[in-house]
Formats: C-alpha cells, sequence, structure tokens
C-alpha cells in the first residue's frame, strides 16, 4: 500500500490493524478509500490525509426521504451488520492491479491470533476491474449516509449542504488543483 502512487481501496469489516492505519494516515498524493463496518477503533488516524475517504456502514435515518426508503439490516450475523467483505485493491486501474482478498480481515486480532486465508491477484485487470466496481458501489452507498449523519451531528445547521443544489457550485472541488475531488474526477476518468 505505502509504495502505490494512485490508488487503494480497503473494506474493513473489524476495524483496521493499526501498522496499515498508518499507512492509510500518512501524508500522501493519492486517494485511499476505506470502508468500515462502524467508526471507532483508529478511525481518528485514518482522517488525517484529506486524501482518505471514509465511508462507515449505516442505514439512512431522520428526513423524509426514509419514509419511503425503510431500509433495515437482515440481521442475519450478530458480529457484522453492514460491512463483510475483506479485500484490498492497490492500482486496480493500472497496468499491474492488486487484489487481497479471502477470509481474513485487516485488524489485530487476524494479524497476531487468527488463522485466516487470503488470496493476492495481481496482474488481472478483469478481476481488479469487478472487485473496484463493487467497492466503488458500495462505498457509494455508505458514504452519502455517513456524512450526512456526521454533518447533522457536528453542525446540524450545515447538513443541508448535502442537498443537490441548483447551480453548478458543487463542480467547483473537483477542479481545484490538488484537492482530493479532483484527484477522484481524474483517476476515474483517465
Amino acid at each position: 500500500m505505502e509504495a502505490t502512487h494512485t490508488a487503494v481501496f480497503l473494506t474493513a469489516a473489524f476495524g483496521v490493524n493499526d501498522l496499515l492505519a498508518t499507512v492509510l494516515s500518512a501524508d500522501k498524493d493519492y486517494l485511499r478509500y476505506v470502508l468500515l463496518e462502524k467508526e471507532g477503533g483508529n478511525i481518528e488516524t485514518l482522517r488525517r490525509d484529506p486524501d482518505t475517504r471514509i465511508a462507515v456502514g449505516a442505514v439512512k435515518k431522520g428526513d423524509t426521504f426514509d419514509r419511503f426508503l425503510q431500509e433495515k439490516t437482515t440481521n442475519l450475523n450478530t458480529h457484522v451488520r453492514y460491512i463483510r467483505t475483506k479485500y484490498i485493491l492497490i492500482d486496480p486501474l493500472s497496468d499491474d492491479p492488486l487484489v487481497i482478498t479471502g477470509s481474513a480481515n485487516f485488524s489485530d486480532a487476524l494479524t497476531k491470533n487468527n488463522d485466516e486465508n487470503m488470496l493476492v491477484i495481481r496482474g488481472d485487470r478483469r478481476v481488479a476491474d469487478i472487485y473496484l466496481g463493487e467497492f466503488v458501489r458500495l462505498f457509494n452507498h455508505y458514504y452519502s449516509r455517513y456524512v450526512t449523519t456526521m454533518q447533522a451531528i457536528e453542525q446540524p445547521k450545515e447538513a443541508k449542504a448535502m442537498y443537490l443544489k441548483p447551480d453548478d457550485s458543487w463542480l467547483t472541488g473537483y477542479y481545484e488543483p490538488g484537492s482530493p475531488k479532483q484527484k477522484e474526477r481524474l483517476y476515474f476518468v483517465s
């Protein structure tokens, strides 16, 4: 993860090991996406670099749209409600993508105590593309819920800023040199 120059994508059902969190929190000039089951642990460490985007599992609650969605979890698992997938994608849109996936979680328990399985797939652009598509689908689904919830808690008056704007002012960040949004636009378009 530390050697990449384009992007890293990580799902973490049971938290992020401190070693991985240290790499993800270092100020780098590329994008990192982390999809967590829940807040806690070392999430503040992960937030240090503005190029690291974080989403946390949640259902949408508290607005009029909620009446129509009626989202709920299946409650089939007592330990994980939202994010069960476990994979890291490193440079997935490059000519030499790396996909790490399996039963292993990227938590302290895995790295110190558990006996799990991992599969490392290198250079298979089709596999990387499939995993990236699924990651982006899940990340975007939970990101909007997470950001809206965080804004409502931290800045209730500003929470309405998440709603659609009737003009093109929402585009500004995507063209601001060096901003995470600009990096995202260039990464996914090129």
